[in-house]
């Protein structure tokens, strides 16, 4: 999984080759065909593997907030306090959105088991309707919002850096908290 993830960083799903992750890997291409169908296979599974780094963080964020609007501020903030390897996680993901419109074999398998993050931001939504917060009404689009919202500020800050990142998240955290436009 670490050298599949390297190399889609490096070279992305269409220029990283099997037999170069295999070889990172110290395996032969035909191992790799026994754990994963096809490269897509390889690719969701990766996307998946990073995710799954990235979860602990995230869900120790929202279980301090007591209400949806800060648990999504929180979320938010998490992204400013990653480490370099979380970095480079957070640098592989943020390709995921041009990945999937360039590859459908990947937007298919991503469509199909979107992961944890999307997890989170739907019981969130769910949380949020149940407590009065966010009309039922409105559910599915804060759920888009908030998911465009971190696919947005990964590619921000994996594009223009981790400093311009910083005032990016924390002006969407301003935002989320109704502060953003105040005097």
């Amino acid at each position: 999984m670490a050298a599949a993830r390297q190399a889609f960083a490096q070279h992305g799903f269409e220029g990283a080759t099997n037999a170069e992750i295999a070889a990172a890997a110290n395996v032969t291409s035909a191992a790799m065909y026994r754990h994963f169908e096809s490269k897509a296979d390889l690719y969701a599974a990766v996307v998946h593997d990073a995710l799954a780094e990235l979860m602990p963080r995230l869900r120790r964020a929202i279980s301090k907030e007591e209400t949806v609007r800060a648990a999504f501020a929180a979320l938010l903030s998490v992204l400013q306090g990653f480490d370099a390897e979380q970095h480079a996680s957070v640098r592989f993901l943020s390709a995921l959105p041009s990945e999937m419109q360039r590859h459908p074999e990947i937007a298919k398998r991503m469509l199909a088991d979107p992961g944890e993050v999307f997890a989170i931001v739907q019981q969130l939504v769910e949380s949020g309707v149940r407590a009065g917060e966010i009309p039922r009404a409105k559910a599915q689009r804060v759920v888009s919002v908030m998911i465009a919202t971190f696919m947005g500020a990964s590619a921000y800050a994996n594009t223009l850096g981790p400093r311009l990142a910083e005032h990016a998240i924390a002006g969407l955290v301003e935002l989320i908290r109704g502060e953003l436009f105040t005097l």
